[in-house]
């Protein structure tokens, strides 16, 4: 998922790379052709290089929302939880305030003449506990990703790495045959399959970051889930995690860049009801929020006030093995009994467009927005068919609608945006199909859980992309896909998205065009609207970095400016 303060840099594109998730699913691409950079076009805003006249305390007050669901680099695979590891850990490269690739913890890298052999050389930096960092720790990091036993949703961006994907997948069991190598303490070798050009900008995701590996190793599966179960590599450490209260970052003194760290701390809560974070943001106790839809318009036209376009898309999501949305008609007729146009104007206020596939606008495709090349592929609105198709779809399994009823409920999350989102859907089903469902309200760690081990049957969720792609969002539907939640399996899709993973050119946009066209005929998910990303911030917040792709925000540049 994007963003930043202070200079207040709206970056339009960050890259990172090209995936497929499923073990049986070979990947051999050819990448040469498509050289994949950051684009460096962004809007600024007050940009000032100036040494400011900080507060003496510079702490910045935000709310998280919920707790993160898993602070372990290798197996996270949620916005915030990212959003904080990109505070506290850093990879070989970080990327600057302006999208372009900075340092991290190496402090150079080459480059064989035949692209497939990266030598990155680590500067002297430490852990939090005063650790040297070196290359065994990204070799142990990497590894542990792809170990199977591990479950990594991620495990699929190293498969660019040479022998990656067949340990991965149990075809080799010795990991020496990885190519990833430990030259020296301080000279990580990486051989890649093909030459990816992109390969650098991964090397900023979350997955790549290093872990300590005695850390790791002495709490096992319960690394990351306290904060005196892990160290720390990046601007900040945490210094004190309150579950279901707050979540409090100080910052880190052993960081090898912290002269360029101004803010002390960052004090992060836990407030889901969204009357207490407006308040909390009025009464000054909050620096700055993610603005609820039904705030948008008071604060419209203050100059606190950004409103910013988001690679992410939003959408019904059906279990395709439950007994229910098994069944095809079942799932098309509930995304044609679903008003998108009536959601966005009334939940979202406005604040977004209507989906017309699953790939966001802001994806490039064959050098404009991938939108042009795959058109509206959705079917629309219409009620009539809707109610027509579940008489149908019921008739098929053998269930009444007081069955259905009884069965199936809507997987929600608690709070308020969240309660509002799933009334609306409650209300456009029960209007147009005659039955009223139930709404199920978990944790944000609770909700994933139940996608991840199927026990759903409707849900509403939303993915943003890592890179600037289609296939960041077309990739999660691939046969037993780390995060294809949704349990969906077509061969022909399958086939759409290898060819895109290993074709070149416009070739592979074809391809990811003709995925598309499938999910919008299997109906697996349902997208309804891509949003706006809508925040108000005090003025006295400087440098703030905000993404539209890849990690929310980055704290390492901001400061307070009273």
């Amino acid at each position: 998922m994007k963003r930043r303060f202070v200079s207040w840099i709206v970056l339009v594109s960050v890259l990172l790379g090209l995936n497929l998730t499923a073990c049986d699913k070979p990947i051999i691409e050819d990448s040469t052709t498509k050289e994949k950079q950051i684009d460096k076009t962004h809007t600024e805003i007050n940009m000032e290089i100036i040494e400011p006249d900080i507060e003496e305390q510079q702490i910045l007050r935000v709310n998280w929302g919920s707790d993160p669901p898993d602070l372990d680099p290798q197996t996270t695979s949620d916005q915030l939880s990212m959003w904080i590891l990109n505070s506290v850990m850093e990879g070989l490269v970080r990327l600057n305030p302006d999208g372009t690739i900075g340092t991290g913890l190496a402090e150079s890298y080459t480059i064989s003449d035949d692209n497939l052999t990266y030598t990155f050389y680590l500067r002297d930096a430490y852990w939090s506990d005063g650790t040297p960092i070196t290359s065994h720790d990204f070799r142990y990091a990497w590894i542990r990703a792809l170990n199977p036993t591990t479950k990594s949703n991620y495990a699929y961006q190293f498969f660019y790495i040479k022998g990656a994907r067949e340990f991965n997948c149990g075809e080799e069991n010795d990991a020496s045959t990885i190519g990833i190598k430990s030259l020296d303490d301080k000279t990580l070798e990486v051989t890649l399959n093909n030459p990816t050009p992109y390969f650098l900008n991964l090397t900023s995701f979350v997955t790549y970051m290093p872990v300590q590996n005695q850390t790791a190793n002495l709490f096992g599966r319960e690394y990351g889930e306290t904060a005196d179960q892990m160290v720390f590599s990046g601007p900040f450490i945490i210094e004190q995690w309150i579950k279901n209260d707050k979540l409090v970052l100080k910052k880190n003194e052993m960081y090898h860049d912290a002269d360029a760290v101004r803010l002390d701390g960052i004090k992060g809560y836990m407030i889901r009801d969204n009357d207490t974070i407006l308040r909390m943001y009025e009464n000054d106790e909050l620096d700055f929020i993610n603005l609820p839809p039904e705030f948008i318009n008071k604060y419209l036209y203050s100059n606190e006030f950004k409103s910013l376009p988001e690679a992410t898309t939003w959408y019904l999501m059906f279990n395709c093995e439950n007994k229910y949305f098994s069944n095809y008609k079942m799932r098309l007729a509930f995304a044609l009994a679903t008003d998108a146009e009536a959601y966005v104007n009334v939940i979202a206020q406005n604040s977004g467009a209507v989906a017309e596939g699953l790939t966001p606008p802001s994806m490039t495709g064959k050098g404009h927005s991938f939108a042009f090349d795959r058109y509206s592929v959705l079917p629309g609105y219409d009620t009539d068919y809707a109610s027509i198709l579940f008489d149908e779809a019921l008739a098929e399994i053998g269930a009444t609608r007081e069955e259905f009823s009884r069965d199936v409920t809507i997987l929600s999350e608690i709070g308020d945006t969240w309660n509002r989102r799933a009334q609306f859907f409650q209300s456009q089903w029960k209007e147009n199909l005659g039955v009223e469902l139930f709404i199920e309200q978990l944790t944000f760690s609770e909700r994933l859980k139940r996608y991840d081990t199927k026990n759903y049957e409707i849900a509403y969720a939303g993915w943003g992309g890592d890179y600037n792609d289609p296939l960041t969002f077309m990739d999660m539907l691939v046969t037993e896909g780390g995060h294809n939640y949704t349990h969906w399996s077509n061969e022909l899709y399958d086939e759409f998205i290898l060819k895109a993973v290993n074709g070149i050119g416009y070739d592979r946009i074809d391809a990811l065009a003709e995925a598309e066209v499938i999910i919008a005929q299997e109906i697996p998910v349902y997208p309804i609207y891509h949003p706006n990303k809508n925040l108000v911030i005090k003025p006295y917040v400087k440098s703030l970095a905000i993404f539209p792709i890849g990690p929310d925000y980055d704290f390492k540049w901001t400061y307070i400016d009273k």
